[in-house]
């Protein structure tokens, strides 16, 4: 982020109708580690303990863990810490006397665990628990596969295979293509509901990773016809929250004869990212570089590219290496 102190213009590729200037400062470093100890364990869970420190020079004014716990294992009981969860994923921050720790200090806050599953994906203040640089992840879930359909009775059921992602998945959305948000949210591969009306429709299925990064979806017609028509294009695309050389790029869905399953991001031609929601992360270093974005449909249809230009100018302060 330090190299991205600088001042960053944003326009539109088809049409330069302005410059806009951006400071970019990085936040204070912090050095500090959050370690995990099983005291004891038993057949059915374990007692969990984890210790913050905080290593660096400067009064940390607050902590914040936060992992996954897999495998079926929960936190059931906790103590010295205020702890919140959301499905697999538990934020766990100081209490009102352990919030604050001057530098060289430590503290401690344990639980009691239902499962074998231990702390995947720590961070503490939002770096490695273990300490050194944040390692953000900007890389969504591959595509569920084999998404297929089977009646039984009154009760229609989806199936697919599981995605794979570098640091997990927590859920699948469902969708039905009839309204803006998902019909369900699971953590298994199959959803069942009752056998849908006769009608023309399409299902989606997406996977999400515990950064929020969505995948293309998986989809699954009813009674559509053969998909020879692509997306519009995507619109009022643009660049925002410039952190760690990172940019994240938004734009607005466009509309689709059945289904749009998801998006081809590419800097500078490149393909960079599939996803199945309309944000995405991309790396950009100085200079002038063009971000791009295609629709696409459950046939592999794409749409016409949306497109913006970006200049990053390191600034008249930056000094030579700084713009290497």
């Amino acid at each position: 982020m330090s190299r991205f102190a600088s001042r960053v213009s944003v326009a539109l590729a088809a049409l330069v109708a302005g410059l806009a200037t951006i400071m970019l400062t990085p936040g204070p470093a912090q050095a500090a580690t959050a370690v995990f100890l099983k005291e004891s364990a038993w057949p059915t869970g374990y007692l969990g303990k984890m210790t913050v420190t905080n290593d660096g020079v400067n009064r940390m004014t607050a902590w914040r863990v936060e992992f996954d716990l897999l495998d079926g294992t929960t936190l059931d009981h906790s103590w010295n810490a205020v702890v919140t969860r959301a499905g697999t994923h538990y934020v766990i921050t100081g209490a009102s006397w352990n919030a604050s720790l001057d530098p060289g200090a430590s503290t401690s806050f344990g639980w009691i665990s239902s499962g074998p599953g231990v702390p995947q994906s720590c961070l503490l203040n939002g770096r490695p628990c273990a300490g050194g640089p944040a390692t953000r992840d900007t890389r969504p879930p591959s595509t569920p596969a084999n998404l297929r359909s089977d009646t039984q009775g009154n009760t229609f059921t989806l199936r697919w295979d599981a995605s794979t992602d570098d640091t997990g998945i927590v859920g699948y959305e469902i969708y039905t293509g009839t309204g803006s948000g998902p019909t369900a949210t699971v953590t298994t591969t199959s959803y069942s509901m009752p056998i849908p009306p006769p009608m023309v429709m399409t299902f989606g299925v997406r996977a999400v990773d515990s950064a929020g990064n969505r995948s293309p979806f998986a989809t699954l017609g009813l009674g559509t016809s053969p998909d020879v028509t692509p997306p519009g294009p995507a619109t009022n695309l643009r660049l925002v929250n410039p952190s760690d050389g990172y940019f994240t790029a938004q734009w607005d869905a466009p509309r689709d004869d059945q289904f749009v399953a998801g998006y081809e991001v590419a800097v500078d031609g490149a393909i960079v990212s599939r996803v199945g929601s309309t944000t995405a992360f991309v790396r950009l270093g100085f200079g002038t570089h063009f971000v791009s974005v295609r629709a696409f449909d459950g046939a592999g249809n794409l749409s016409t590219p949306t497109q913006v230009m970006i200049s990053i100018d390191p600034g008249p302060s930056a000094s030579p290496a700084s713009r290497a």
